[in-house]
């Protein structure tokens, strides 16, 4: 038991060391050269300019229908004595929907990073603004990033022949985000590691038992 806590530990820290580094490689070196190609190429394209200027932003209504979705899903099936694996990954995304979205809000607040588009606009703002609350300074961790991930995190668990979807779909989405520039590449990747991490914090408080999973272990 005690060799086994010190082997999840060991290789959670590792992880974390792992994001933080690439995490800071982005920060100092990709970020801004990246931002600033694509406003000088792909936003001279005034079609691009204005189809991306005009996106809304529905991630509070994917959070609902993920709750809603998975809450109908679960009483129906628990009320009925099915555990299966989708009945408990219908009770998973119940919790990681909410929290991922709780959590993106207040690491924007905790970073305090000005976002990529009003940086653009004003380059002598660029930095972090540590828990200071400012306006426009909600850039790192993407949040869409951090939701859809630690949800597709759950579906990658619970059903593995989804998974190479799973990636396309994280994939395009970072890479939309970036080409828009709604997020520097870090935002993005400190997005998918914080999903990662809340999905599978989650898993390991919510679901003890190994045997309510159908494959990988949390």
């Amino acid at each position: 038991m005690h060799t086994s806590r010190c082997g999840t530990f060991q290789k959670t820290l590792g992880w974390g060391i792992g994001a933080a580094s690439i995490t800071m490689l982005a920060i100092f070196y990709f970020d801004v050269p990246l931002a600033l190609f694509v406003k000088n190429h792909l936003y001279a394209n005034t079609s691009w300019s204005k189809l991306t200027s005009e996106m809304p932003d529905l991630l509070l209504l994917v959070v609902l229908l993920s709750m809603l979705a998975s809450l109908s899903v679960y009483l129906v099936r628990s009320r009925k004595g099915i555990y299966d694996a989708t009945t408990f990954f219908c009770y998973l995304v119940l919790w990681v929907a909410p929290l991922s979205y709780l959590a993106k809000m207040v690491l924007k607040i905790a970073f305090g990073r000005i976002n990529t588009r009003y940086w653009l606009q004003h380059p002598d703002h660029y930095g972090f603004y540590f828990f200071q609350m400012r306006e426009r300074c909600d850039g790192f961790p993407s949040g869409h990033m951090l939701v859809i991930v630690a949800i597709i995190a759950a579906v990658w668990r619970f059903y593995p022949k989804t998974r190479p979807f799973c990636l396309l779909t994280a994939t395009l989405l970072g890479c939309a985000l970036v080409a828009t520039n709604y997020h520097f590449l870090s935002d993005v990747i400190a997005g998918t590691c914080f999903g990662v991490a809340l999905e599978a914090a989650c898993c390991r408080l919510l679901i003890r038992d190994p045997l309510q999973l159908p494959c990988d272990r949390c």
